[in-house]
């Protein structure tokens, strides 16, 4: 039987968003380990109107149709706040959603690669969402657990179908998998560094301003941008998506899961836990009606989550190499699962981290973190 040909098409309209929506929903029915997310948050996630961190961003997304199927999905992005820092000519791709086939993700990524370099991008990374402070990386190990919230999805024959395209790692993220009972009593070194905070005068820690949670968002944002400047493909927030941030957060954040260091009265660093909302949303195929809001209000209010993320936390750099910047980033995580198991939580996520980011995976595994899983960034010149 003769092969199906494989055409590439650009979405251009409101239909094709749709389908290029809904196509992970059909790709991934049914996997065990599939996390479907709620339909109406991806569908903000791509509207320029109300995702402001599309704001600036040139970007062209694309589905793969064969036998009059779609069978696959990918976006070419060129973020102008990227190329601003970094200099580097580079073009991104992300949403990168395939039927089992490598053909398929070859043409995916070609119509990418070709619609960059008409636009005079010298180098194509990915994947990601957008941008660095979104979803990133391909999933290569760790696919026996589902991800948790705001995290990505994959299988492993991605990485293979990519690598034989010549593509080549740009850099590894790990997160961490934490029991928040375990490893007690901790380590002489951990002791000592929450006794340091304790000790220390010039060092105060509170919980967040819950009257003033922009503000508050908007401060430990500022930290954030500071902490993670010099790292791998960073950007930093705008203003504006900082605000956006704190809307998204608000419905989901306890006030006693955001943690504040102030160093002779200035915030010196942060850390802030959500609930793992995907843990409610199993079998809910990203939808509250007709009943799934039922399902979910349920999950949420009466049986309760078990599982959480720390998705931010930062130490400013003026501190990082000191002693009391690890002080300071070892006592917040004590503090912050100390109120997570109040509240009967019993496991977190730690991540994503760079995988050279040396002094963080000390302090995760003396919390006795494991890494669980590892997404990778790939990198290739266009030619």
């Amino acid at each position: 039987m003769q092969a199906q040909k494989i055409s590439i098409v650009p979405v251009m309209d409101k239909a094709g968003r749709k389908q290029f929506l809904n196509f992970p929903y059909e790709l991934y029915r049914g996997e065990p380990h599939w996390r479907a997310p709620l339909r109406f948050e991806r569908a903000v996630q791509i509207n320029p109107k109300k995702n402001p961190a599309l704001d600036g961003l040139e970007t062209q997304l694309f589905l793969a149709v064969s036998g009059g199927e779609i069978v696959g999905r990918i976006a070419a992005i060129i973020n102008p706040h990227h190329l601003e820092i970094h200099k580097d000519a580079t073009g991104h791709f992300g949403f990168l959603d395939s039927r089992d086939d490598p053909k398929i993700i070859k043409a995916l990524i070609a119509a990418a690669r070709r619609w960059l370099k008409e636009r005079g991008m010298g180098r194509i990374v990915g994947p990601l969402s957008f941008s660095i402070n979104e979803e990133v990386g391909l999933l290569i190990n760790g696919f026996d657990t589902p991800p948790v919230l705001m995290m990505p999805y994959g299988r492993p024959d991605y990485q293979s179908s990519i690598e034989a395209l010549g593509f080549t790692k740009a850099v590894d993220m790990h997160a961490y998998w934490t029991d928040m009972h375990a490893g007690y009593p901790r380590p002489k070194i951990v002791t000592t560094m929450v006794n340091y905070v304790e000790k220390d005068p010039n060092i105060t820690v509170r919980p967040m301003d819950k009257s003033n949670f922009l503000q508050e968002v908007q401060m430990a944002m500022g930290i954030f941008n500071d902490a993670w400047s010099d790292n791998w493909g960073f950007v930093p927030f705008s203003d504006v998506q900082i605000k956006h941030m704190a809307n998204e957060l608000k419905p989901l954040l306890f006030p006693d899961f955001f943690w504040v260091c102030e160093y002779k009265g200035e915030p010196a660093a942060f850390i802030l836990m959500i609930p793992n909302l995907n843990e409610a949303l199993a079998g809910l195929d990203g939808k509250l009606l007709p009943f799934g809001w039922a399902k979910l209000l349920y999950r949420l209010k009466i049986k309760g989550l078990k599982t959480a993320r720390i998705p931010l936390m930062g130490v400013r750099r003026e501190f990082q190499r000191k002693r009391s910047g690890l002080a300071m980033a070892a006592y917040l995580s004590e503090k912050v699962f100390e109120k997570a198991r109040n509240r009967g939580f019993t496991h977190v996520e730690m991540g994503w981290i760079l995988e050279d980011n040396k002094s963080m995976i000390r302090i995760i595994e003396q919390a006795q973190g494991t890494a669980y899983k590892t997404y990778r960034m790939y990198e290739k010149p266009i030619s």
